[in-house]
Parts: C-alpha cells; sequence; structure tokens
C-alpha cells in the first residue's frame, strides 16, 4: 500500500517550468537622434512585453562628452526588428545639483517654462537663463520674452527633431547671444524637456 501512495504521489507531481529559458534577450538602441547606438540588452518573452518600458542613459554615454553626464535621457520602446528594440526620446532632464552649481549670490535665475505643439503631441520644456549679476525684474521679464521667441520657432516640429536642436544644437548658445543685449548671461541650460502624446 505505501509503496501504490509513492507512485501516485510522483505522478500527482507537477512538472516546474523554468520561466527563464523562455525568454529571449533584447537590444535596446537608441532613436536616430544618436545614431541608434545600443543602450542595453533586457531579457523577453515577446517583444510586446516592452511596450511601455522607459530606459534611461547619461547623455556622456550617448555622446561619449564626460562632461554631458549631468543629463539624463529617457528612451521608450518604439518597435521591434528581430531581436533589436527601437526607441524614441521622451524626455531629457539635467541633475538638480548642476543647475545649484550655477546659482550664486551675485546672480539670479530666470526660469521658462514653455508648452509647445509638436508632431504627435505637446512638449513641455523648462530653460534656465543664469545671468551673471544680479538682474532687474525688468531684464527678467525682457529675457523670459527672448526665450519664449526662441523655443517659438521650434513649435510643429517633431519632438526628435526638437531634442536635437536642444540638447546637441545651438539653441543654448543662441539664447546667451540674444539675452546678452539686456544683461551679462553667465550659462543658458535647458534643465528638462517632456514629450506628452496626445490622446
Amino acid at each position: 500500500m505505501a509503496e501504490k501512495k509513492g507512485a501516485k504521489g510522483a505522478k500527482g507531481r507537477r512538472k516546474t517550468v523554468d520561466k527563464w529559458k523562455k525568454k529571449s534577450w533584447y537590444t535596446i538602441v537608441s532613436s536616430k537622434t544618436f545614431s541608434k547606438k545600443p543602450l542595453c540588452e533586457t531579457p523577453a518573452e515577446k517583444a510586446h512585453h516592452l511596450e511601455g518600458r522607459t530606459f534611461k542613459v547619461t547623455l556622456d554615454r550617448l555622446t561619449g562628452q564626460r562632461m554631458r553626464r549631468d543629463v539624463s535621457v529617457y528612451f521608450k520602446y518604439d518597435g521591434v526588428q528581430g531581436q533589436t528594440i527601437s526607441t524614441k526620446v521622451s524626455k531629457f532632464e539635467v541633475t538638480k545639483a548642476t543647475l545649484g552649481r550655477l546659482i550664486r549670490r551675485r546672480n539670479s535665475k530666470v526660469a521658462s517654462f514653455i508648452k509647445l505643439g509638436v508632431v504627435g503631441g505637446d512638449a513641455r520644456v523648462s530653460v534656465v537663463v543664469v545671468t551673471g549679476r544680479k538682474a532687474t525684474q525688468r531684464q527678467k521679464t525682457s529675457i523670459r520674452a527672448i526665450t519664449d521667441k526662441e523655443i517659438e520657432t521650434l513649435k510643429g516640429k517633431d519632438f526628435e527633431a526638437v531634442v536635437d536642436e536642444l540638447l546637441l544644437g545651438k539653441f543654448a548658445g543662441n539664447l546667451a547671444k540674444k539675452a546678452a543685449k539686456i544683461c551679462i548671461i553667465k550659462k543658458v541650460v535647458v534643465s528638462k524637456a517632456t514629450f506628452t502624446q496626445a490622446k
């Protein structure tokens, strides 16, 4: 009888499935703005399981410029081809520590927050202009007006093109030159840009 029970127990035992064996490795690559550079590898049973995932990387890894490590770029799943997952930029931001180091008592921080219509949705852009000395209220107002005008030139573009201009282009330099006609400018930083898809 005891032998029968043992046999029955062996038959009733469920086979455990190793889920890791079912998974495949996928290579995540950056968007075309960053030449589709590999970001990382991640396992998944199916590629569509990675939909909605966001991958964060610092800008120095994308550009090779060590001084850009204070900027984080966020990439979102955009499609799959074989074992490669393509992405698009959903956001970038500068660390608070970097912004904090720029501001001193003798400086003024002129912050602008602009919502911009882009292809497929909206972009919210934050720009910080740091003056070389204390700015008057009138000067701050003029600098914000110049900043808003510069950002408006990006309206209607694809968000990737906006990111290219803000992060890799001449936006900050051009804005600094124009704002310098108002007062001395220490630094222009595009501190954050986020894409929100239209519903």
